[in-house]
This record gives structure tokens, sequence and C-alpha cells, in this order.
């Protein structure tokens, strides 16, 4: 087996956190750069040179190895209503922020900096474990991975702790989206209704899921959590 480079003209790209697609049709590749942009490219192994989608960097902090931009998924509906959302940390406080923006009305190669919709912040104890992978699933709604909060050995006890967002995968509603209602609690949640846990738990007990995706043939998610010292792990 050898590697080959898939798109050997375009100039390096430092500290990648992720990689997809807007399912538009418009054949273009999206990557997150860990200080705050976006950048496009052809989906084409000819592609010699990126332009900027996305430039958050005055809303980023990444001054932790692990913290900075760190997801970006496009919504379905894409095509016709221009929404995507993003995960990154940002600082005073330390937290993560899940926001939605829309595409820029007159140029549809660059992001409206105008439109961020926060949807959710949570609040970050440490500088690691936050996470980062957001996408939609095959049932349209958006999940979300948050880590336990850092440090080592989950101190503060958030992966079982159903009162807390860290240490989960999170699975939300964003129909619909607006500041007052800027997404809803699917019924079928393990926790719906609840009252003594977070509604917007998918599954706990969770160190770091860093990435995760969907099978395009059974649906399944698949997460890779990070471990500690002695192995990883994928549910």
């Amino acid at each position: 087996m050898r590697v080959e480079p898939a798109f050997p003209n375009l100039p390096l790209l430092n500290e990648m956190t992720s990689l997809t697609s807007a399912g538009d049709g418009r054949r273009r590749l999206f990557v997150t750069l860990k200080p705050g942009l976006a950048v496009a490219f052809p989906n084409d192994p000819g592609a010699s040179a990126t332009k900027v989608f996305l430039d958050i960097r005055d809303r980023v902090n990444d001054s932790g190895s692990e913290e900075g931009f760190l997801g970006l998924t496009f919504d379905p509906q894409y095509a016709t209503n221009g929404y995507f959302y993003v995960n990154y940390t940002a600082a005073s406080p330390r937290r993560s922020v899940v926001s939605r923006f829309s595409v820029n009305a007159s140029n549809p190669a660059r992001a409206d900096l105008a439109s961020e919709l926060v949807l959710l912040e949570v609040g970050q104890p440490y500088s690691n474990h936050n996470g980062g992978t957001l996408a939609f699933g095959p049932d349209g709604y958006l999940y979300i991975g948050l880590g336990d909060g850092g440090s080592g050995g989950d101190p503060q006890g958030n992966g079982q702790n159903l009162t807390t967002l860290l240490g989960k995968m999170l699975r939300i509603d964003v129909r619909g989206a607006s500041r007052l209602q800027p997404y809803h609690m699917p019924p079928d949640n393990p926790f719906a209704g609840s009252a003594t846990a977070r509604q917007e738990i998918w599954a706990y007990g969770l160190r770091n899921p860093w990435n995760f995706s969907f099978d395009s043939l059974t649906g399944d998610l698949w997460a890779a959590d990070v471990g500690q010292n002695a192995y990883e792990e994928v549910d």
C-alpha cells in the first residue's frame, strides 16, 4: 500500500481540524483550520488554490492545543436555505460554541459574518477535551460531540453526570431555529421530558468524542473516543 496526496497542487494547510462537503452539487470541499478559518477548494486532483469561506478568528480561542475552530457541517437543505453550522471554542469565559451561519446572499462563495445565530454554549473548565465534530444524522437532527471538560481522569465526574452536557453526544432539532428558540428537543431522545437529566443527551459516559460520522448504508453513528494512556476507543 502506498499513500499518495489527493490534492498535490494545493498549498500546505496548517492545523486542519475537519474536512467536509456542502452536498449542494457544486463539488467543493471545505477545510476548517484551528485558528478560525474555513477554506474551500474544488474536489478535483488538479485543485491548486483555496478560497476563504468563513473567517471567525476574532471569535475563536485557540490558545490551548485542543481549542479552536473544531467542526463544520452543512444543513441538509443547504442548497435552498444556505445554512451551515460550526463548533468552536471561545474565551472569557472559556466555552464551546455551536452556531448557525448563512451563506452570503450576494456571494455564495463566502459566509455572511453578521448572520451568526448562537444555538448552544457550554462552559469548559479546562482547555482540553472539547470534542468538536457536529453532523446531521439521517433523521435530520444535529448531533454534537462534547468531551468531559478536560484535565485527566474526568476529575469533575462529568461523563456520568446527566445534569451536564459535558462528556456526551447531543442530539437536537435545529429546524426553525430562532434567537428565542435556538433548538427543539427531539421527542425520542433518551431523556426527553426528564426533569433530572439534560434532554439534549443522546449518549453519555464519553471522554472526548473528537470525531464521528454516520454509516451511509446503515445510519449507524461511529464515534472515535480519545483514550488516556492505555488505549483509544471506537463506539
